[in-house]
Order: structure tokens, then C-alpha cells, then sequence
């Protein structure tokens, strides 16, 4: 520290002829702490419920896996925790899942499509009474055209259903033989082949359905039915009537 020390020696006249030492300030830089070289990591995003059940059966699969190529007693302990721990999740949202649908009837199919066999019961006799008071209204409307061969083994065994169908319900049946002659249930049956050729009756027995106000006719079905399938037809036909679906035949009635 020489060069400081004339500071103190009056005799050198320090103050004319020799500069002062020049005190550096410290740079603003140096002044600044500086910054830890580790960055700060930020928290992982959370996984949504939908990952979360993704990764649980992946981790399942894994142990499963794990356990049938391994089986150690650790490996299928682990396997098996996870698959209790997949049940107990699942019975848990079944039982939630049924007593929402018990205070929310909106989300109940079983209001409409009943599976108690009590309900299934009462269902079934309410569809009955609708349908029964629908034919007797449609048969207060319209008719049934029969035709058949005498020939035919499914037109005798149709026969007394349709015969005893049109009874219950108050349709007038017209028989129409294709080949001249009679069934015991039908034995004065007319001869129209021409309207048969018209509604191209190829197959029989076959039933259709006339609306003599307005002169058309649809089409019932072909074959042998039951009792239910021939309701369900008639039903349908009356709906092409309607005008629901177009009807098969319009104005040949008359022709």
C-alpha cells in the first residue's frame, strides 16, 4: 500500500501535483445475486378421471401378466389386490348407478320394458286391450280379401284362425279360391282371379286388407300365421292406410 501512504506526508504536497487513487464502484451486475444454475421444476398436471381408469388398467393388465409369467406368490398377490380393488370400484358405482335410476324414472327402461314377470303380465294385457279395441274399430272400416287353394295344407290350418280372428273382431272376410274350391271353413268362396293377377297374388295363403270407401288395398302377409303375428299385420296394414306408409294398392277395386 506505497502508493497510499503519501497521503500523510504534508512535505510531498500530495493535494497540486498527485492525483488521488481512484476508488472503483462495484459494477450493478456484481451487485445482483446470482441465480441458483437449478431450475425450478413446476408440479405435474394432475391426470382427468378418464386417465386415471386408463393407467388403472394398464397397471392391472401389466399385473396380470406379470402374474401368469411369473407366478411368484408377490406377483399374484399383486395381481389380485388390483383386481379387488377394480371390483370394490365397480359394485360401488352399481349401486349408485341403481339408486339414481330408482328417484329418476326418465333413466328407468324397466317403467317400459318391464321384467318382473308380474309386470310383464299387466303389460301384456294392456298392449291386448289396445289392440282389441283397435281391430274392432278398423273392422267397423275396412276388410279382409282371404285367398287360398284348396290344394294348400298351410291354407287349411290358417283358415280357422283367420275365421275365428274376424269373429272376435267383427271383420267381414271375403274368400277368393285360386283354383275353384272351397275349404271347410270357407266353402262358397268367390272367383275373382283377375284381382288376384292385379295385387299379384303368387303365394298363398295370403290376406289383404280393402277400404271399400276409399277403394284400396295393402297388403296383410303370405303364409301361415298365429293369432299375435296376424293382429301385428293387420295392425300394420291399417297404417298404410292411414296413410303412415304408403298403401301397396290404390284403385283396383274398382277396375
Amino acid at each position: 500500500m506505497a502508493s497510499d501512504q503519501y497521503y500523510g506526508d504534508r512535505e510531498r504536497g500530495w493535494f497540486w501535483y498527485e492525483e488521488p487513487p481512484v476508488v472503483e464502484k462495484p459494477k450493478e451486475e456484481e451487485l445482483v445475486e446470482p441465480r441458483s444454475s437449478v431450475a425450478v421444476q413446476s408440479a405435474p398436471e394432475p391426470l382427468s378421471p378418464r386417465e386415471l381408469l386408463k393407467k388403472q388398467g394398464e397397471e392391472w393388465e401389466d399385473a396380470m401378466a406379470l402374474a401368469v409369467m411369473e407366478p411368484t406368490p408377490e406377483n399374484v398377490r399383486n395381481y389380485l389386490e388390483k383386481t379387488t380393488q377394480i371390483q370394490q370400484q365397480a359394485q360401488t358405482f352399481s349401486t349408485e348407478f341403481k339408486r339414481n335410476i330408482w328417484v329418476n324414472p326418465k333413466f328407468d327402461y324397466s317403467l317400459t320394458r318391464p321384467v318382473a314377470p308380474e309386470a310383464i303380465i299387466a303389460g301384456n294385457q294392456a298392449k291386448a286391450e289396445d289392440s282389441s279395441r283397435q281391430l274392432m274399430q278398423i273392422a267397423q272400416e275396412k276388410g279382409l280379401i282371404f285367398y287360398f287353394r284348396s290344394d294348400c295344407p298351410y291354407c287349411h290350418r290358417f283358415a280357422p284362425i283367420l275365421k275365428r280372428f274376424s269373429e272376435s273382431y267383427g271383420f267381414t272376410v271375403i274368400p277368393v279360391s285360386l283354383d275353384g274350391s272351397g275349404l271347410p271353413d270357407y266353402p262358397y268362396p268367390k272367383q275373382n282371379g283377375a284381382l288376384g293377377h292385379r295385387l299379384k297374388v303368387e303365394a298363398v295363403p295370403a290376406v289383404f286388407m280393402v277400404d271399400p270407401d276409399r277403394n284400396q288395398v295393402a297388403p296383410v302377409g303370405y303364409g301361415y300365421r298365429d293369432w299375435s303375428k296376424l293382429t301385428a299385420q293387420i295392425l300394420y296394414a291399417d297404417e298404410q292406410m292411414n296413410g303412415e306408409s304408403k298403401p301397396a294398392y290404390a284403385g283396383v277395386m274398382g277396375q
